[in-house]
């Protein structure tokens, strides 16, 4: 992912880790009832948006040359000219050859006839509803929440060429094959647009048209089943995780080695030492950052690299959701650039991603910057010294540094925020240790994804604890009453709880600090809001298995009308919520509740029942 390389051959695509991994390869999925019924196109709106080509024109600028597949795709005018701009380097680089990065933007709402496809229920790109459509509300329910689809955003992943062509007024050949989707996986799309681009750079576009067709038969994602996903003679099976500690890497079934499983970087992941390896010294102070919702910018000087980072750096504080908006590449063409550069209001708690040399000047007023070169480039661990030799010539010499020293030096991160907790210097020692012992880089950042992973878990559980306390009690619920409320979630009462808690080793420092400016952070918000509504859904099961449990045609004995009718409503709102699978019903609490409101139909009056029909 993200290569630089001179035109790119098949074998050049984002190359396979190392690892040995064998999985039995399929050629087909079972297909549910509901997916038998599916129609054309619709796994691949499921999958993806449109894969498009976007070229430079010496007079227009960038400008979509085509959009696959063909005249079944609307977008606005802003989401175009967005689109456009994002798709090809915002510097002056000197980049040459095939380069892979990804962008993320907000879809114009305005325009409700702005859709998807123009043929299909959860094809309708932006919706102005809650709902995502009930296929991507599944997802969500089952997914980690780092990995969630949102209604008004869309992901890009390109695969960015520029070569020199004297044929050309410009002096380049410069054009991009970008793929959009609702779905966070960098990784996996960067490779199989890889796949796609390189071939359609040697043929043309059929084989983009043959990728749409090959996408279309795949089966909807549910995370946790392992899939089995053709493209342009090549199989992937991948399984989707549904836990951020245990997943499998997906393999691929080249063509022209069909026998051979070859294992791929983790579907949902970037390398995280990969993009941290310059920043390690600083990686406690990010991860607060990052948890508290501050607004950091990253500047690179080519996309592949803030798109990256930037990933990485929202990935940190999983399995909590960062949610605020994130930027991976931005532009100074972006529909929302006034907003970000504007200084006559502070700067909005998101991350972005940059390339330009401009935004070092108009967002200066950012709190946190941060400044990183090529990450695929060697950190250089010798400097310029210079001394005067025996002569009086100033000369210089190249000095050895030690790799701590180095990065506790490197003006990577402009900042005036002031970390809550001390640095934990067992992981930097580990990571340290690992890079002298020639650690390979893929364990090194599954380390740093474990590290993180504990440090979010332990810095939540706490808040955990809590919550659950909030639950009324079992014996407060009944069958046929209103479900007791949650109590309200008290800062104060939870920081007097924290005294009486043990802290964490790695949690050392000013913790109730921490909290406090937690609980105004945009992540606090969403995780309580969120909580509530686990909650809500535990608390309908265990009065739908008190419903189904109990003796209803006793309860109907000398009730009213009315009273009846009032729980027909009720239960039939439950089984709504069974049937749209908003809570996780087993197959025999259904059948339980389809007897009852048979049930209350039957002891009703006849006019009453032929209106309930």
């Amino acid at each position: 992912m993200a290569e630089i390389s001179n035109c790119a051959s098949l074998e050049d695509v984002p190359s396979s880790l190392p690892q040995n991994l064998s999985l039995r390869r399929k050629t087909s999925a079972k297909l549910g009832k509901k997916e038998s019924q599916i129609l054309p196109w619709d796994r691949f709106s499921h999958w993806v948006h449109s894969i498009l080509v976007v070229t430079f024109d010496i007079e227009m600028g960038q400008s979509i040359e085509s959009i696959y597949p063909n005249n079944h795709v609307k977008l606005s005018q802003q989401d175009k000219t967005n689109i456009c701009y994002l798709s090809f380097p915002d510097s002056n680089s000197g980049l040459l050859g095939d380069s892979s990065f990804h962008f993320r933007f907000k879809l114009d709402t305005s325009n409700s006839t702005n859709n998807f496809h123009n043929f299909h229920q959860y094809q309708n790109l932006n919706q102005t509803s809650k709902s995502l459509g009930i296929d991507y509300e599944i997802y969500n329910s089952k997914t980690l929440c780092g990995l969630q689809v949102e209604k008004n955003f869309m992901f890009g992943y390109v695969f960015f060429r520029q070569v020199k062509d004297k044929s050309l007024k410009r002096g380049y050949f410069q054009k991009s094959v970008v793929l959009l989707s609702r779905f966070p996986f960098a990784s996996l799309f960067n490779y199989i647009l890889g796949l796609v681009a390189v071939e359609y750079f040697s043929t043309g576009g059929e084989v983009i048209e043959t990728a749409c067709h090959n996408i279309d038969q795949w089966p909807l994602l549910v995370p946790g089943e392992l899939l089995s996903l053709p493209i342009l003679g090549h199989y992937l099976e991948v399984k989707f995780p549904i836990s951020i500690e245990k997943y499998s890497l997906p393999v691929i079934y080249k063509k022209d080695l069909p026998s051979v499983p070859i294992t791929l970087p983790p579907v949902h992941e970037v390398n995280l030492f990969k993009c941290l390896e310059p920043l390690l010294i600083n990686m406690h102070l990010l991860w607060e950052m990052v948890l508290l919702n501050e607004p950091i910018v990253v500047i690179a000087n080519i996309p592949s690299v803030c798109s990256e980072l930037v990933q990485a750096l929202v990935s940190t504080i999983w399995p909590l959701k960062y949610a605020s908006d994130y930027r991976p590449f931005f532009t100074i063409h972006n529909s929302e650039f006034n907003e970000y550069s504007s200084k006559n209001s502070s700067p909005p708690g998101l991350i972005i991603g940059v390339t330009n040399p401009f935004f070092t000047k108009c967002l200066k007023h950012w709190p946190n910057i941060i400044k990183i070169a090529d990450i695929n480039k060697n950190v250089q661990l010798e400097s310029l010294e210079r001394s005067e030799g025996q002569d009086g010539i100033k000369t210089n010499k190249l000095k050895k540094i030690n790799p701590i020293k180095l990065m506790e030096t490197q003006p990577d991160i402009l900042t005036n925020f002031k970390p809550f907790l001390k640095k934990d210097k067992s992981i930097l020692k580990n990571i340290i240790n690992g890079s002298e012992s020639n650690r390979p880089c893929e364990a090194q950042s599954a380390l740093l994804r474990r590290y993180f992973t504990g440090l979010t878990q332990t810095f939540m559980i706490p808040l955990e604890r809590y919550f659950s306390s909030l639950m009324p009690l079992h014996r407060n619920i009944y069958p046929f009453k209103s479900l007791p409320k949650l109590k309200e979630f008290d800062a104060n009462e939870f920081l007097k709880s924290l005294k009486q808690t043990e802290i964490a080793p790695s949690l050392k420092g000013d913790l109730s600090g921490l909290y406090k400016k937690f609980f105004n952070s945009l992540n606090f918000k969403n995780w309580l809001e969120q909580k509530k509504i686990e909650a809500d859904k535990k608390l309908e099961l265990l009065q739908i298995q008190l419903i189904s449990d109990y003796d209803v045609n006793n309860w109907i004995k000398g009730k009213q009308e009315i009273e009846i009718l009032d729980q027909y409503m009720n239960i039939k709102k439950k089984m709504d919520l069974i049937e749209t699978k908003r809570v996780e019903a087993s197959d025999q609490n259904r059948a339980q509740l389809k007897s009852i409101l048979n049930s209350f139909v039957s002891a009703l009056p006849e006019d009453v029942r032929a209106i309930l029909k």
